[in-house]
This record gives structure tokens, sequence and C-alpha cells, in this order.
């Protein structure tokens, strides 16, 4: 299936741990799926010796010039699914598109703290010019978009933490109906009523006893925090 699909986070929030994860997923259910990847730097080796089809991992400035160029190397080599390290300009955000329209899966990062800013972003990496034009084949390609923090709890270890929108048909519908620059608010709006942002679940985890104070205020306005 093609489209496009975005796991986000600041640095050290385990973005690419998460992403190996998923092709290691894929590559395990569905070992006929060819993956190729575009990395700075490649952090995880994947696959092994027994993959039909071993994922192909090629490194920014080593490999290719840069994520946009590995995109459109990646479309000729017919993959299901290109991996892009991060989509930081228009030329890889463009390239990203290109490859969804011809029937690839997408999936990339970000540094963004949500869904809608994830969102937001993207578009704005568009000319405005285009951006009308090109924020409506994102919305048409646009499957989900995570984001994810670490958190140290209180036995010592660390706690991946998530929000997330999937992008169904209902909610497409709905996007449609408003100007694209309402559509990240909007986005963010459905996660904060549902009470899954990031910041709902790490209060219930310190109301658990199971994050300290210290570490809920980086994430929770201390007025939000029960004494």
């Amino acid at each position: 299936k093609s489209g496009l699909g975005f796991v986000c986070g600041e640095t050290g929030s385990g973005k690419s741990t998460l992403c190996a994860a998923l092709y290691c997923y894929i590559k395990k259910n569905y070992p006929n799926a060819k993956i190729v990847t575009y990395e700075d730097p490649v952090e995880y080796i994947l696959g092994n010796e027994n993959d039909l089809l071993p994922p192909h991992q090629a490194e920014i400035g080593r490999d290719v010039a840069s994520f946009a160029a590995g995109l459109r190397s990646a479309v000729r080599r017919n993959p299901e699914i290109i991996g892009v390290g991060e989509i930081r300009d228009n030329e890889t955000a463009d390239a990203a598109v290109q490859a969804g329209n011809t029937g690839h899966y997408c999936l990339s990062t970000m540094h963004t703290k949500s869904p809608g800013e994830t969102l937001a972003r993207l578009l704005g990496l568009f000319p405005p010019v285009i951006r009308d034009s090109m924020a409506w084949a994102v919305l048409s390609l646009l499957q989900f978009i995570l984001v994810q923090v670490l958190v140290r709890t209180n036995d010592g270890g660390r706690k991946a933490v998530r929000e997330y929108i999937v992008i169904n048909d209902e909610l497409r519908d709905n996007l449609s109906g408003m100007p694209h620059a309402e559509w990240g608010h909007h986005i963010d709006a459905i996660i904060r009523q549902e009470k899954r942002r990031i910041r709902d679940q790490i209060l219930e985890m310190y109301i658990r006893n199971e994050v300290d104070r210290r570490e809920a205020i980086l994430f929770i306005p201390p007025g939000e925090l029960r004494s």
C-alpha cells in the first residue's frame, strides 16, 4: 500500500529504534517485501542472512548525496517500503510525496512534539505557490503520525510514551472540509479531547507513582501535578 507515515520526537527519543523495529516487523511478517532505507547515519543493521530479500541500507554522504537523492534513487529500485531518515527540506518532502504517488510507502521522521505540529511543519516546507496543491497530495497519502518520548521511571528504567493519529477515511474527509492551515490544530484537538496526549499519559504515570515529580514536570506544567 502506498502512503506516508511519520515517527517523530526530539533527539534521543528513540525514533530510529522504533523505525528499525517496524522494518524488522515488516520483514518477519512480509518476507517478500522490498525495503530500502536512507539514513544519516545507519544506526541498526536490518535483516539477517536468512532473509529472502534483505533490506538495502544506504548512508547519506557515503552512498548517496542527500535524502532527496536517495528517494529518487529508491523509486527506481521499486521497493514496497522506503525509509527516509528525516524530512527537513522542500526537496525531500516533494520527493516523498512523489514516491507515495508512484505506489510506495514512505516512512520518515521529523523533530516535532505533536502530530499536529508535524503536519503543519511538513506543509510549511513547501513554497507558498504550491503549498495548497501539495497539502492535498499529502492528505491523500498520509496514513499515521506518531510522536514518542522516553520517560525515566522510578524503577530505574525508561519507558516509551507515544501519542499518535491514524488518518482514516473519516478524518481525511473532515480535514478536507477545512483550510489546510487548520489541519494541525484539528488533529491535536482530537488527541487532547480523547486524553491521549503524551502529557496525559505521563500524568497518569505520576499518579500511579511510576515517575517522580522531577521527571513529570519535564512534560507537564507543574500546576497540573498533584502534590
